[in-house]
C-alpha cells in the first residue's frame, strides 16, 4: 500500500469521499492525486469560511483586526493549497492515465508535503498578526516590522511557509509534469485513454508547466536571497540587488501574472481532454484539434508579455510604451479564448453532448472564466486602470479567475472520481452543485466589478461607515450560495455508491 493510500483511508470523515480504488491495479496514478485533492477541500473548507467571515464581521461591526486577518488567510488559503493543489491532483492523474506514467514516489510526496507545511506555516503566521496581503509586495512586510504592528520573526515564519508553497508551484510540480510527459518509462496497464503530446489535452499541460518554471525562477531567486538574508545566513548589506522594490515587484508581476495564465492555459487544455469524452454520437472527437493548439499557442504569446499592464504606475522605471503593448497583448488574449469558445461551440453543435454534471461544470466554469476574461480586458486599459486599480474590482477579478478554475478542475474531477475510487456520483446532487455555483460565482464577480465601479477600496475594514455595505451585503449572499454549492458537492462524494461491476464502464470513465 502505498503511504498516500494510507493516509486517504485513515482521514476521518473525508477518507470514505476519496477512498483509493485498490482492486484495479491503478493505485500509481490515483494514490497521490486523490490525497492532494483531499487535502486541497479541507483548505477549501477553511477558505470558505474565512471568506464568508469577512462581510460577517462587516455587519456585525467586529474590530477592524478579525477583517484583515480574514482577508489574508482567505486569498492565501484560496490561491494555493486549495485551487492550485486541485488542480496539482487531477492534472497528475489526468497525465498518468492518458500516458502511462506513475503519478508516485518522491517527487509527488515532494510536492504534497512542501504545499501543505508551508500552508500552514504562513496560516500560523497570518493568525499570530502578520496581515499582509497575498501579493506580498516587499518591502511592505519589514514596513509592518518598522512600525510595530508584527514582528520579525512572523516576517520569516511567513516568508519560510510561501518559499515551501513557491518551489512546489514552480520547480516540483513543473518538473514532475514534464518528466511523466518526456522521461518516465510508460506502462501499458496505467494507460487508460492513450494521447499523445501533439493533443490538444496535453498540449497546454506542456506549456503550462514550462511557463510555471521560466517565469518563476526570476521571483526564486529574488525571494531566495530575500530569505537568506532574513535567515541571518548573508548580510542584508550583500542582497540590496534583491530588496528594491522595483526589483521585486517586476519580478513578482512576470511570475504572478503568468501564474494565472498558465493554470487557465491548464484547465483549458483539460476541457479539450474532456469534452470529447461527453459527445452524443460518441466521436471523441473536438471541431478541430489544429484550432484547438491555435488557441493554446495565441494564449500563451499574448500572455506572457501582457504582465506589462500591472505596471501602468511606475514611470519613469517603466517605459510607458511597454504599459500599453501589456494592455494590447491583454485584448490579445481574448483571440485566443475567442478560439476557444468557437472550438468548443463548434463542438457541440456538431456532434451534441451527454450533459453529465461533471462536463456541466467544466462548461459553467468555462463561462465564468470568459465573463471574467471580459472585465480583465477593461481593467487591463491603462486609463481604466488608474480609476479602479485599487478597488475591489481588481481583488474580485483575481477570486473571479480563482471561482471559474475551480469551477472547472471540480467539474474534471468529478468525471475521474469513478476511476479513482470506484464510486459513483449522485446525478441530481451533481447538478445542484452546477446550479449553485454557477449563481455565487456569476453573482460574485458582478458584485465585485460594480463595487468597484462605485470606487470601494480593496481592503477597507468599514464598509458600513464608507457606505458600501450594500455591496457587502450582496457579497456575503453570493457567498453563502458558493458555500452552499461546497457543501452539495461534498455531500454528493459523501453518499457515493460503489460501482457494482467495473470493466469496460470504468476504464470509459477516464480522459
Amino acid at each position: 500500500m502505498l503511504s498516500a493510500t494510507a493516509i486517504v483511508q485513515n482521514t476521518p470523515l473525508f477518507g470514505r469521499m476519496f477512498t483509493v480504488d485498490r482492486s484495479t491495479g491503478l493505485e500509481d496514478i490515483n494514490a497521490w492525486p486523490s490525497l492532494m485533492v483531499m487535502t486541497s477541500f479541507v483548505w477549501l473548507i477553511a477558505a470558505a469560511l474565512l471568506g464568508l467571515l469577512m462581510p460577517a464581521v462587516q455587519l456585525l461591526e467586529v474590530n477592524t483586526s478579525v477583517f484583515y486577518t480574514a482577508i489574508t488567510a482567505h486569498g492565501a488559503a484560496m490561491a494555493f493549497p486549495f485551487a492550485f493543489q486541485l488542480m496539482m491532483g487531477v492534472s497528475l492523474h489526468r497525465a498518468g492515465g492518458c500516458l502511462g506514467k506513475k503519478a508516485s514516489g518522491a517527487l509527488p510526496a515532494l510536492m504534497y508535503y512542501c504545499m501543505n507545511i508551508g500552508g500552514v506555516l504562513l496560516t500560523v503566521a497570518v493568525f499570530m498578526g502578520l496581515k499582509i496581503s497575498y501579493t506580498v509586495m516587499f518591502p511592505l512586510p519589514l514596513v509592518g516590522v518598522q512600525t510595530g504592528q508584527w514582528s520579525m520573526g512572523l516576517v520569516v515564519l511567513g516568508f519560510t511557509g510561501i518559499a515551501l508553497v513557491l518551489t512546489t508551484v514552480i520547480f516540483l510540480y513543473p518538473f514532475q509534469l514534464l518528466r511523466m510527459t518526456f522521461f518516465s518509462k510508460q506502462h501499458q496497464e496505467l494507460v487508460l485513454s492513450p494521447r499523445t503530446i501533439k493533443d490538444p489535452g496535453m498540449v497546454g499541460m506542456i506549456m503550462a508547466a514550462l511557463v510555471l518554471l521560466l517565469t518563476g525562477t526570476p521571483l526564486m531567486i529574488i525571494a531566495g536571497a530575500i530569505l537568506l538574508g532574513l535567515y541571518g545566513l548573508v548580510p542584508l548589506t550583500a542582497i540590496t540587488w534583491a530588496t528594491e522594490p522595483v526589483v521585486f515587484q517586476f519580478a513578482f508581476y512576470i511570475f504572478a501574472h503568468n501564474l494565472m495564465e498558465a493554470m487557465a492555459i491548464m484547465v483549458i487544455s483539460a476541457v479539450y481532454a474532456t469534452l470529447p469524452l461527453y459527445l452524443a454520437d460518441g466521436t471523441r472527437k473536438l471541431y478541430s484539434d489544429k484550432l484547438a493548439n491555435i488557441a493554446l499557442w495565441i494564449l500563451l504569446v499574448t500572455s506572457v508579455t501582457s504582465f506589462f499592464h500591472h505596471f501602468y504606475n511606475m514611470f519613469p522605471a517603466l517605459p510607458a510604451t511597454l504599459s500599453y503593448h501589456g494592455n494590447i497583448m491583454s485584448w490579445g488574449t481574448g483571440l485566443g479564448a475567442a478560439l476557444s469558445i468557437f472550438t468548443i461551440l463548434a463542438t457541440i453543435w456538431k456532434h451534441g453532448i451527454r450533459p453529465e454534471p461533471g462536463l456541466m461544470a467544466i462548461l459553467m466554469g468555462f463561462v465564468v472564466y470568459i465573463f471574467d476574461g471580459a472585465t480583465a480586458m477593461v481593467i487591463a486599459n491603462v486609463a481604466v486602470n488608474t480609476q479602479l486599480h485599487a478597488t475591489v474590482a481588481v481583488g474580485g477579478h483575481a477570486m473571479s479567475v480563482l471561482m471559474a478554475m475551480s469551477f472547472m478542475w471540480m467539474g474534471v474531477f468529478y468525471h475521474h472520481y469513478p476511476v479513482i475510487t470506484g464510486r459513483r456520483l449522485d446525478r441530481t446532487l451533481g447538478n445542484r452543485f452546477v446550479a449553485l455555483y454557477t449563481v455565487g460565482a456569476l453573482g460574485l464577480l458582478f458584485t465585485f466589478q460594480a463595487g468597484g465601479a462605485a470606487g470601494m477600496p480593496r481592503r477597507i475594514a468599514d464598509w458600513v461607515q464608507s457606505g458600501y455595505m450594500g455591496y457587502g451585503t450582496l457579497m456575503f449572499i453570493f457567498g453563502l450560495i458558493l458555500s452552499a454549492a461546497f457543501v452539495v458537492y461534498l455531500v454528493n462524494l459523501q453518499r457515493s455508491r460503489e460501482i457494482a461491476s467495473e470493466g469496460a464502464e470504468t476504464a470509459e470513465a477516464t480522459a
